[in-house]
């Protein structure tokens, strides 16, 4: 009844700017609602009789001595709740790394505050606490539940090298997020210089059962990649390694004990043996041999995202949805420009309707200067320009982190429309001179346009909404 009201509604009049507005940050909001991690995650976890279901993996307890549960990334606190609500006193320990407690911690898991986007001491320090839990307790008995979502990259760290630093390590990921590479080639490096990454926590298991449950921040399937595949080791080679160090000129960015390191050879022969300290004392655990349990399920990513904005701006709003599933990762003005003349093209095809453009991803966006935004803001600044540029009209553009970060601002993204560039020049707002300065969120932020959530718990990459009529 509600979708044909709003479709029914939509065909009687135009909607003004301010109401396609009011309908963008709405399909935004309720689909952060509709998405929340902990009610996912509850529904994939639960518990029959004895029986631990998680996903489509079943594990009897009754042959389970401990249960370490290890969650890493964004959505790690609202993750580790629902876990904590099904299995209750079964969790023997655990850890938890977050960005921001984001809610009521879990009471069983020990919780560290990790730095983003770059790592800091807890990154490490919560590295090296995860794999003394996991040494400490590894053995057939073991049943180790990773919870891993995106953001774990620089929420957990270990470097490969005991000659590396946390500022060489820091200053890496700097490099990486600012150099215009994409996540997938960013965690390719990110796994090679690390201890824990690229299956390097799981390792600290063997002789453990271990389920992996997954909110997804990359693309669809690529479970490897989120959080740089603490538990999986990927497919990536060293030749794709190389060619991303090469492509990005990244040795000569890194700092010199890095680019040493990967110059020497030694990144080489080490990356796939996981040299760990924690090892070297290692004794023989309970059971002999490595356990065969090993499963890794995906609970919810940009796709699920999509999906539910789809339904929300079709069947609350009345729109014609079309979700451009091709316009995921992209240089950032030709991916605005791009969502532009495809959102032209669907409103050309359904005339007097609302037409609805949605996409999802991350697009690639360098640094150039020292202001604050993030790809969100930058590519609704630039689809901004093109509006005015082109005069067009009754056009709203929203870009935002599911995560409630863009950047290394406190948006997580921004909306605008053809007026927006006209009303930033009355006050003496350059668009160009923000874009030089990678100052996005000073524009919107000025104007009033910028979307802020705060860290949302959640991180299953950005949402774009285009809407016109």
């Amino acid at each position: 009844m509600l979708a044909q009201s709003a479709a029914a509604h939509n065909e009687l009049r135009m909607i003004s700017l301010p109401d396609l507005r009011n309908i963008a940050l709405q399909i935004f909001h309720r689909t952060l609602a509709a998405i929340d991690v902990e009610s996912v995650v509850r529904a994939s976890v639960r518990l029959s009789g004895d029986t631990l279901i998680a996903g489509e993996t079943e594990c009897d307890l009754t042959t389970v001595s401990r249960v370490i549960v290890i969650a890493i990334g964004k959505a790690s606190m609202a993750m580790a709740r629902a876990v904590e609500g099904v299995l209750g006193d079964r969790i023997t320990d655990g850890l938890a790394v977050t960005n921001a407690v984001i809610g009521e911690a879990p009471r069983r898991l020990q919780v560290m505050v990790g730095g983003h986007p770059v790592p800091n001491a807890q990154s490490i320090a919560a590295a090296e606490a995860a794999l003394k839990l996991l040494h400490e307790n590894d053995g057939a008995g073991t049943l180790v539940i990773f919870l891993i979502s995106g953001g774990g990259s620089a929420l957990f760290e270990k470097p490969i090298d005991g000659s590396l630093t946390l500022a060489d390590l820091q200053e890496v990921n700097r490099v990486l997020v600012g150099c215009g590479a994409v996540i997938g080639e960013m965690n390719v490096v990110r796994r090679h210089l690390s201890a824990v990454k690229g299956g390097g926590l799981a390792e600290a298991a063997t002789h453990s059962r271990q389920i992996s449950l997954y909110i997804s921040d990359v693309n669809a399937d690529d479970l490897a990649t989120v959080a740089s595949g603490p538990t999986i080791m990927g497919t990536a080679t060293q030749d794709d390694f190389e060619r991303i160090l090469a492509r990005y000129d990244l040795p000569a960015k890194f700092p010199p004990k890095v680019a040493a390191l990967i110059e020497s050879g030694e990144v080489r022969s080490i990356a796939f043996r996981r040299v760990f300290d924690l090892h070297e004392e290692k004794k023989t655990p309970e059971g002999g041999t490595p356990n065969s349990l090993r499963a890794h399920h995906l609970l919810l990513d940009n796709r699920r995202a999509l999906s539910v904005a789809q339904d929300i701006a079709r069947n609350e709003f009345g729109c014609i949805v079309e979700i451009a599933d091709d316009l995921i990762e992209g240089e950032v003005e030709a991916m605005a420009r791009t969502h532009l003349e495809r959102l032209a093209a669907l409103k050309a095809q359904h005339a007097g309707k609302t037409v609805c453009l949605l996409s999802g991803g991350e697009v690639i966006c360098p640094v150039r200067g020292g202001g604050q935004g993030g790809r969100n803001q930058e590519f609704v600044l630039r689809a901004a320009m093109v509006l005015d540029e082109q005069q067009m009209d009754n056009v709203i553009v929203l870009s935002a982190g599911t995560d409630g970060i863009d950047g290394n601002s406190p948006a997580a993204g921004a909306i605008a429309d053809g007026a927006t560039v006209r009303r930033a020049r009355e006050p003496g707002l350059a668009p160009e001179q923000h874009l030089r300065d990678s100052d996005s969120f000073s524009f919107f932020n000025a104007l009033g346009d910028a979307v802020i959530t705060g860290p949302t718990g959640n991180n299953v990459r950005d949402l774009r909404i285009l809407l016109a009529q």
